[in-house]
């Protein structure tokens, strides 16, 4: 079972194994007798101790994957025996290796772009601020215009009309006063305004600069781990008297879960299935790991091998 080329990062398909040796007719196991007339037993083989799963953790995923082909049926088509026929072993391979490299890549882009998420609502909480600042600046800068204007034209009105005596005087002077206050408050406001535009461009810059090494994360990670990368995840191998199901790498327990029952599919003769969803597809992504169930399409492939 082989992987498709992924487009898009985060979204990743993996794939399943599924290499079946039969030697004898389709819908026969080899030893001569029907599939699920008897079940098909298993035994826990060898577990890698770096895959972090334990012999009772692999009992319990392979008790829910007996039981999902077990509902299809209405009867137990796989059980454990300490002698089983069929051994269950997760080997540590360059296909783990490659998937654990592949998700510390993906947690150091998940935390890239959280922090870029971080630095973008800073960005738009600085700018609406200056904004904010940059109306009340021109606001302020228009009013003082107006008293100005209405200063002026009171000077020369009063120029026209002959003069100021004692008293107007002391009021162009207090007005003129008030003025070059708010004059030099402006001149200061609009040197923290332009400080803050200065900040404002400096922090865009960086952020586009961070989402360029964003895309560039992005495009190592498709080139390292999509295309040409493709690998193997499981496979069912069933050669002479030696029956073993290998699993090399897996992302989390629902996605070991589903390698399983896809391998022990095989290992009960069912072939590939058409619909992308069910666990007998070539290619995992559509299938729901979460909460894992049988398509009518695979109930369909396992009828076909049990018989009524």
């Amino acid at each position: 079972m082989k992987t498709g080329i992924i487009g898009s990062i985060i979204g990743l398909t993996a794939l399943l194994g599924g290499i079946l040796y039969l030697n004898n007719e389709a819908g026969l196991i080899q030893g001569g007798h029907t599939p699920c007339s008897e079940p098909l037993t298993y035994r826990i083989g060898d577990i890698d101790e770096r895959f972090g799963i334990n012999e009772a953790d692999l009992k319990q995923l392979m008790a829910e994957v007996s039981e999902l082909w077990a509902e299809a049926t209405g009867n137990s088509v796989i059980i454990y025996a300490e002698n089983g026929s069929i051994s269950v072993n997760l080997i540590y391979a360059e296909q783990q290796l490659l998937t654990d490299s592949e998700q510390q890549f993906r947690d150091r882009l998940r935390a890239e772009e959280q922090s870029i998420s971080v630095a973008e609502r800073e960005y738009l909480r600085m700018n609406q601020r200056f904004k904010e600042m940059e109306s009340e600046y021109r606001q302020d800068s228009n009013r003082l215009q107006n008293e100005i204007q209405e200063l002026n034209s009171w000077v020369n009105r009063m120029n026209e009309e002959g003069g100021f005596n004692e008293r107007e005087v002391e009021i162009f002077e207090s007005r003129k006063q008030d003025i070059d206050q708010k004059t030099a408050g402006l001149n200061r406001r609009a040197l923290l305004l332009q400080q803050e535009a200065e900040r404002l461009n400096s922090t865009i810059d960086q952020l586009n600069r961070r989402i360029d090494q964003k895309n560039i994360l992005i495009n190592e990670y498709n080139q390292t781990f999509t295309g040409t990368n493709r690998f193997t995840q499981g496979s069912y191998e069933n050669i002479g008297n030696v029956k073993r199901i290998n699993i090399y790498q897996f992302s989390h327990r629902d996605e070991l879960r589903l390698v399983l029952a896809h391998e022990f599919g095989h290992a009960l003769g069912i072939n590939h299935v058409d619909n992308p969803e069910s666990i007998m597809y070539n290619l995992m992504g559509n299938q729901n790991m979460s909460d894992l169930s049988l398509t009518a399409e695979d109930i369909d492939a396992l009828k076909k091998i049990c018989g009524p």
